[in-house]
């Protein structure tokens, strides 16, 4: 018995330092964001600097969409994504708002970049412009297949982001969801 409570803890306690880990490599990839963005700022300025981060991360979004290849449907997809977030979702804190054969909306609570740039002390302004360059990731990684769009967190009253995935062109021969 006492080996087996020994082994359920080493198991917790091993979760518990992935998670952490995981963490602390996204929180690296948040700072490493900030960094080059405001290098580039500082060399190219504003508009460019923004121009060419975005197109960066847009393209590598597009590649890496590629490289996974997610399912089409809208059903699969959400399992998919939903399976696909780090440590069960416990970073995200997804909440799956509607589900229907075009349309897959969810809330996230939280976001371990943006939690990292709070972290790191950024303002929430620059919080929030950090999230808008990041998010163009998300627009090529989802984008090279739905209609995607984001509601930021800092234009919402609950601090909490919603991304909304469609079918291009309304495809209603794709299957519902249901959760």
């Amino acid at each position: 018995m006492r080996t087996r409570k020994r082994d359920m803890d080493r198991e917790k306690e091993g979760m518990e330092k992935l998670r952490k880990d995981l963490f602390t490599a996204l929180a690296n990839r948040a700072l490493i964001y900030t960094s080059l963005l405001r290098e580039m700022r500082k060399e190219l300025g504003g508009e460019k600097a923004s121009e060419i981060f975005k197109q960066a991360l847009f393209r590598h979004g597009v590649s890496m969409a590629e490289l996974l290849n997610f399912p089409r449907e809208m059903e699969k997809f959400k399992d998919w994504l939903l399976d696909f977030l780090p440590a069960g979702g416990s970073m995200h804190e997804p909440e799956v708002v509607s589900c229907n054969q075009e349309e897959l909306v969810i809330r996230f609570a939280r976001c371990p970049l943006k939690d990292a740039w709070r972290m790191y002390g950024l303002g929430e302004e620059e919080v929030a412009d950090m999230c808008e360059h990041a998010d163009h990731f998300d627009l090529g990684f989802f984008g090279s297949v739905f209609d995607y769009t984001m509601d930021l967190w800092s234009r919402r009253p609950d601090d909490r982001c919603v991304l909304t995935f469609r079918l291009k062109g309304g495809d209603s021969r794709r299957s519902g969801c249901t959760f």
